[in-house]
């Protein structure tokens, strides 16, 4: 029987074929995903320099739901600023021309901690004259049919708010094109006014350590009290062996002056003058925001020397950080290196309250001025269709032009008819 050659040659194929194949071989696996799970990845990058006043830090970190961000001037920071779930944290206004230690402790998912490097920046020197500003967003929304609004506050280099710019100042685009002031309805207006006030604590040192003084610190804090705004709250404490309050938070001058005449007297043989400063600043937490501002300070008229030992000074210096704290300094003991270091806002001698009133009249300019800076951008978005699009916000001839020189943001124009 003739064997046809081509049937030959498909059936050695065959065999060729299923022999080279291997059924007992294992399935491909997924490749194994590495996760870092340690903060990495900052910006601004380690060692960066030139940096504004308003830092905007990110990083990258797996599996963890929360994180706690400490920076500081110290290495390594010892300031806990927030603890956030986002992976991004914008600083409250720094320093001029000063380095800066931060770093990120992840709280992972399975419940462990995980701590990264200490990573640095430095800010800025101070700026020579010029016209820069600094544009904050605050939030952007869009609404039917076609209606974007977003708030955003516009600062000096200084970190002062400008409460003076109208549209003719701004230049907007969208989608990088320059959006038509008249067809869009573009405006700009400055918000509805902000809730705006300072509260002071009033911190009366009362030990037998100036027991001879009792009567300059009373006339002292009568001082500080004569000087207070109409937009500001003061409470009065005294301490000694610990903190006692004589009158809370007020504006009704009378009856803090009723408090430091009759119920101000002298205490006992032992100073907390640290843990006075712990409590004292632990009163207030300073709040910027497009419903209330609030600035908060403490003044301690004191001989600063600590006796009791319950506290220290490395805690006070702790509560301090970020905090405006005037000192008065009196008395045979008095300790001048502790009240210039706990005085983050000044230290003045007996006699000098009305460079502190003076002081209280600035804030509230300041206050006013942050009040007013903030702005309502609205108009009517000619984009349509569930697409995602830019906005960019710029001041015309802006001598800055650094990092929060403009605002580049995005919406959608999802349900936009």
């Amino acid at each position: 029987m003739r064997i046809n050659p081509a049937k030959l040659f498909i059936v050695f194929l065959f065999i060729i074929t299923i022999t080279s194949c291997s059924f007992d071989k294992n399935p491909p696996t997924t490749p194994n995903i590495v996760l870092n799970t340690v903060p990495n990845t900052p910006i601004p990058g380690n060692g960066s320099l030139n940096q504004f006043l308003f830092v905007a830090l990110k990083w990258q970190c797996d599996n963890a739901g929360e994180y706690d961000v400490y920076i500081g001037e110290t290495n390594p920071p010892l300031i806990k600023n927030t603890t956030t779930t986002n992976k991004f944290y914008d600083t409250p206004l720094l320093k001029y021309n000063v380095q800066y230690f931060w770093k990120i402790v992840a709280k992972l998912n399975d419940g462990s901690i995980s701590a990264g490097p200490v990573w640095n920046f430095t800010t800025s020197p101070s700026p020579t004259s010029g016209n820069g500003y600094a544009l904050l967003l605050n939030k952007i929304e869009t609404s039917v049919p076609h209606n974007v609004k977003t708030i955003f506050q516009v600062v000096d280099l200084a970190g002062t708010g400008v409460d003076t710019l109208n549209l003719s100042n701004f230049e907007i685009f969208e989608d990088f094109l320059p959006l038509s002031k008249t067809e869009t309805e573009l405006s700009i207006v400055n918000h509805p006014t902000i809730t705006n006030q300072i509260r002071t604590v009033l911190m009366l040192d009362n030990s037998t350590s100036i027991q001879g003084d009792i009567d300059k610190i009373r006339t002292s804090a009568k001082a500080i009290v004569n000087g207070i705004r109409p937009n500001q709250e003061i409470a009065v404490f005294e301490f000694s062996d610990r903190v006692y309050l004589l009158q809370d938070f007020t504006n009704n001058v009378a009856s803090l002056l009723n408090a430091i005449d009759n119920n101000f007297t002298l205490g006992v043989k032992t100073t907390d003058f640290y843990g006075a400063v712990e409590y004292g600043t632990s009163l207030w937490n300073d709040e910027l925001s497009i419903t209330k501002i609030l600035q908060g300070c403490m003044v301690i008229i004191s001989d600063g020397n600590d006796t009791q030992g319950s506290s220290s000074l490395a805690n006070a210096m702790h509560a301090v950080h970020n905090k405006l704290v005037f000192t008065i300094g009196l008395g045979s003991e008095i300790q001048p290196e502790i009240l210039n270091a706990i005085g983050t806002a000044g230290s003045f001698r007996i006699g000098q309250e009305n460079e502190i009133t003076k002081q209280f009249a600035s804030m509230e300019q300041l206050l006013i001025k942050s009040a007013n800076s903030f702005y309502d951008l609205s108009y009517k978005s000619p984009k349509r269709g569930s697409d995602n699009h830019t906005l960019q916000i710029r001041i015309i001839d802006n001598q800055f032009t650094g990092d929060r020189s403009s605002i580049l943001t995005t919406f959608s124009s999802s349900n936009f008819y």
